[in-house]
């Protein structure tokens, strides 16, 4: 199995997010985070004076699924996120070892 996280723009989240319900995903996570770095110097950063940096506001899509799936789900996080402009965000992938579901107990794949 695979876990993909993808730093997106939250204007492009909801977009995400239905090309994967319409490939079939069920599930996935969002969570809202706060970029630091070279990209944050676009038009949309905004000063954070917690941190005492500027930063732009994100979302992390969380999906886990089959290796099989991988190159799919990729690709349409991918399509759904670019904007062709500096700071469209990133995408990781990285192996799951071993996933239960904590109501029933079930295990890898089963937990799917």
């Amino acid at each position: 199995m695979k876990e993909i996280k993808a730093y997106i723009r939250c204007d492009r989240a909801l977009k995400a997010l239905d090309a994967l319900t319409e490939a079939g995903m069920k599930h996935a996570t969002l969570t809202h985070v706060l970029a630091a770095g070279a990209e944050a110097e676009c038009d949309e950063a905004e000063m954070n004076i917690e941190f005492g940096c500027r930063v732009n506001r994100m979302v992390k899509l969380e999906v886990i699924c089959l290796d099989k799936d991988e190159p799919k789900i990729v690709e349409l996080i991918r399509k759904a996120a670019c904007t062709l402009q500096p700071g469209d965000g990133i995408i990781t992938v990285a192996n799951v070892n071993r996933m239960v579901k904590v109501r029933t107990a079930a295990v890898s794949i089963d937990a799917l």
